[in-house]
Parts: structure tokens; C-alpha cells; sequence
């Protein structure tokens, strides 16, 4: 989608711009197009249905069905964890140099989608145009800050203080193996791409919970991050109820 210059931040919510609104107009109906959608859960790179489905409505409009996503089972969730601990020695091993490139293809696939992606967050949990907006590109400068930290930082193997010339001390950064991420409603896709990109990017493997509501812009994140590179293994999504 061609995309117009302005870029929505905290500083700039308040702002007006005719070419970023006409860009969100085609973004709400290319968002249309896609609702109501079946949607399934991805666990080691298998899309599953769980033990049913359920809908979400808009806030906006009750009568608008955002999707229908599966109900992962107890089951679902043991076989995420399972194969992120399985793939997780061969992610830690995946050069940080090649992490970073695939998390970085993944961000500007969030930025060249940001108005679709908008849409339908805001069709989801009920955000204005720029806070929808806002919350897309924060998503995708989350995950460039992590990979910027990575770079910055040589991997994060650096050299301490010493306290003799005799010595001489490293700090480096060991991948922890399998990171849940929880994500919340109000922030359904900063609040998820945000701990998925730091925990990857440090080579750890990950399964995502988005929120019920709005779980959408969560199954939206999984799909950057494919398109990106990133493994079956390394990352799942499982979506279902709160509790």
C-alpha cells in the first residue's frame, strides 16, 4: 500500500493531515474485505482449530463481525510450549546478526501495512483513526529498538570495568529458552510485538496469548513474523478465551 510520509507518534496524535486520512479511507476498506474471517491458531507452523470457535464483535457496531477465532485446548498450549523448548537450542544458536535482519524484515512489513492493520484494530477494540495508527507503529519501532540495542551492543557480549590489568571481564547475554507473552486488549499489537521482539531477537523462543479481544492484530504480528523468516518453531500463537 503506498503510504503517505506522516508518521503517527505521542507527539504527533493530535495532528491533522488530508493524505494520512485519504491513506486510512483505503486502509478501512481493504479492512472491511476482511472481516469476518475464520481464523486459526498456529502451533509449530500447523494452523489448528482447537475444540470450536468463537466471534468477535465490534464495539463500534455490534452488527460487524470482526472473525472467528479458534479455542486452543489445554493440549494446544502444552504442544506450543513443547516445540518452543524443542527449537529453542537451534534459535539460540542462529547467528544474533541473522536474528536481527528477520525481526527488521518483520517491522517494516508492520509499517508498510500500518492502515489496514489499523483498521482493524479499530474495528476490534474500538480505537480512533490515530490511536489505532499509533499503536501499529509503535509495534514496528518496538521491535527496530530491540534489534537496535542488539546491534549497539555487539550481541551484548561486552567488556567490564577491570579492576587490575590482570583481568579481564566479559558481560554476555545467554538466550533463556521459552518466553509466554500475554498480551493485553488495549494495546493488542504494541503490547504483544513488543516482549515477542526483544524475546526473539535475544534468541528466545516464544507463544504468543493475545487477548480475546482484539486478537486479530496478534494473529496479524504472527503473520509478519513468518513472512519475515522467522521459524515455525521459533515463535506460536495460541488464541482462546481469557481464562
Amino acid at each position: 500500500m503506498t503510504s503517505t510520509g506522516f508518521r503517527v507518534t505521542y507527539a504527533t496524535m493530535a495532528a491533522d493531515d488530508a493524505d494520512l486520512h485519504a491513506a486510512y479511507d483505503v486502509g478501512i476498506a481493504a479492512a472491511r474485505e476482511r472481516l469476518g474471517a475464520d481464523h486459526s491458531f498456529v502451533v509449530d507452523g500447523e494452523e489448528r482449530p482447537g475444540s470450536g470457535w468463537y466471534e468477535e464483535r465490534s464495539p463500534i457496531d455490534s452488527a460487524i463481525v470482526v472473525g472467528r477465532y479458534a479455542q486452543a485446548t489445554d493440549e494446544d498450549v502444552a504442544d506450543a510450549v513443547a516445540a518452543a523448548r524443542a527449537f529453542a537450542p537451534a534459535w539460540a544458536a542462529t547467528p544474533w546478526q541473522e536474528r536481527v535482519a528477520i525481526l527488521m524484515r518483520a517491522a517494516d512489513l508492520i509499517s508498510e501495512e500500518r492502515f489496514p492493520l489499523a483498521a482493524e484494530m479499530a474495528f476490534a477494540v474500538g480505537k480512533n483513526r490515530l490511536e489505532a495508527l499509533g499503536d501499529v507503529e509503535e509495534s514496528a519501532d518496538l521491535i527496530r529498538y530491540y534489534c537496535h540495542e542488539m546491534e549497539e551492543h555487539a550481541g551484548f557480549a561486552r567488556p567490564m570495568n577491570r579492576l587490575s590489568p590482570a583481568e579481564a571481564t566479559f558481560d554476555v547475554m545467554r538466550p533463556h529458552g521459552v518466553w509466554a507473552v500475554i498480551s493485553p486488549f488495549n494495546f493488542p499489537m504494541a503490547l504483544a510485538a513488543g516482549p515477542v521482539g526483544a524475546a526473539l531477537v535475544a534468541g528466545n523462543t516464544v507463544v504468543l496469548k493475545p487477548s480475546n479481544t482484539g486478537a486479530l492484530s496478534g494473529l496479524r504480528l504472527a503473520r509478519a513474523l513468518k513472512a519475515a523468516g522467522v521459524p515455525d518453531g521459533a515463535f506460536h500463537i495460541v488464541t482462546g478465551a481469557g481464562s
